[in-house]
This record gives structure tokens, sequence and C-alpha cells, in this order.
């Protein structure tokens, strides 16, 4: 007849040392401190029941029995994270993104990196990612057990080229009133980023201009008015000198 162990416990004995005492008329025990997924020889553990619940053997416990050959558990994967979560780069720029899986002591923690869209950036198995061209693209890094996965959205833009200086296709101009002229400006380099300029006039009472360059003479004046054309990248300058002659006569017609 099978002995009653309903009032007993289970203890695993390492080394003649008990290292730990299972539940109460459970007839088990945990084994642990040994590394995840690792295999354990028959007899490196041992157990025995015993009436009492502390880490020491009685004597009137039970024989000491060989624990079999196992493995411990492994330790699953429950999440992984970026350092960054967006980043903006421009163009044949690199960055490293690093992964942290978790928990910390998880078996398996290998991972992998792939790229939404590798024409505009690539990643490699370090995590190291290269700019290709403009665009928006996501870096992915997901683990091998449970699939678990992290992005990071990156921005990509041109290498900003910034204006050098700007100048007019004119000097000096003469325009009578009423009459309009458009000037040119130039911004320099040809491939500067931000190209945009603002218009002014030192007397709108004499001439005016527009967003577009285009003057318009206002009222005859003696001495030149400038215009002054200034790039909102570097507040670069150039003028024109703009003289308003009044509007010539008529000739009269046939007649008068």
């Amino acid at each position: 007849m099978a002995e009653d162990r309903s009032e007993q416990y289970l203890k695993a004995v390492k080394d003649d040392q008990v290292v730990n005492v299972g539940a109460k008329g459970t007839k088990s025990v945990d084994i642990i401190g040994e590394q995840p997924n690792t295999k354990i020889p028959k007899g490196k553990y041992k157990t025995a029941f015993d009436n009492t619940a502390d880490k020491n053997l009685s004597e009137i416990a039970s024989e000491l029995v060989d624990v079999d050959e196992f493995t411990t558990l492994s330790i699953s994967v429950t999440g992984v994270s970026l350092d960054n979560t967006t980043l903006s780069l421009e163009t044949g720029k690199t960055a490293t993104l690093k992964a942290t899986v978790s928990p910390a002591n998880a078996t398996n923690k290998s991972y992998g990196w792939s790229s939404s869209d590798a024409s505009l950036a690539t990643v490699d198995n370090a995590g190291k990612v290269t700019t290709l061209k403009a665009g928006t693209v996501k870096i992915t890094v997901k683990t091998a057990d449970g699939a678990k996965t992290a992005i990071c959205t990156i921005t990509i833009t041109d290498p900003v080229v910034h204006v050098t200086g700007i100048d007019l296709d004119k000097a000096t101009l003469e325009v009578e009133e009423g009459a309009s002229a458009t000037l040119k400006a130039n911004v320099h380099p040809t491939e500067a980023t931000n190209k945009a300029v603002a218009w002014k006039s030192d007397d709108t009472a004499t001439v005016t201009v527009d967003s577009a360059g285009k003057l318009t003479g206002v009222k005859a004046k003696a001495e030149p008015v400038n215009i002054t054309v200034t790039t909102k990248d570097g507040s670069k300058t150039a003028q024109c000198a703009v003289t308003v002659k009044a509007k010539a006569e008529e000739p009269p017609t046939e007649g008068e």
C-alpha cells in the first residue's frame, strides 16, 4: 500500500544539502539556480519526502532518490524596444539603432532587422542604417523568439545647401509713371535648398515692387529709389537703383 504523502514535503537535495522544499502534500519541488534551457544529468539532484518544511533532512525522511536527467525551462522573450523610435537623417548618412530584448535573462535573445523600403534606407544585422534618398522609411527589429517587434520611423531629407549670394539682372533701371518692369534675381548656388526671396522698395510712394520682382512706377522723382531683394536663407541682398520718370506726353493728334 502506497505511503500517504499528503502531510509531507518533497525536498530537493544537491551535494547533501537541501536546496528547496515543495508545498505540503504536492509531491513536487522546484529546482532553481540553474541556467535556463540547460540539460541537468541524472543524479545531480536527489529528492526525499520529509515531515518538516525546513531545509534539513530529519531522521524520518524517506530514502533519497536520484532525479532523472532533465532540461531546465527556457525563459521566453516578452518584448523588444529600440533606443530611438524616430530619427531624422540626411541622405548618405548612417545611424545605428540599439535593440533591447526583455527580459534581460531571456533564453533566446537573437533578433533580425528589416527596412520597409530598401531604396530609401538599408539596415545591416548590427542595426546600422544607411540612408540612400529622401523619404520616410520604417526600420523594424523582430525577435526570433515570439516574433516581438519594435519600429523606428526615419525621415530622410536631402542635405541642406545654403545660399551664398544673390544678384540682379540690372543694377539700375528707369521706368515711367504707371509703367512696369520686372527684375530677375539669381540666387547662388543654383542648387541652394531654399531660394526664396523677399522684395522691398525704399520709397513706395515713388515705386512699388511685388513678390515676383515686378516694379511699377508711381510718381516721378529725380533721385533713384533702391529696390532690395533679400534671401530667406542667409539674408543675402542685392539692389537696383530705380528712377521714375514723368510719363511722356502723347503727341497731339492730327487736326489739333
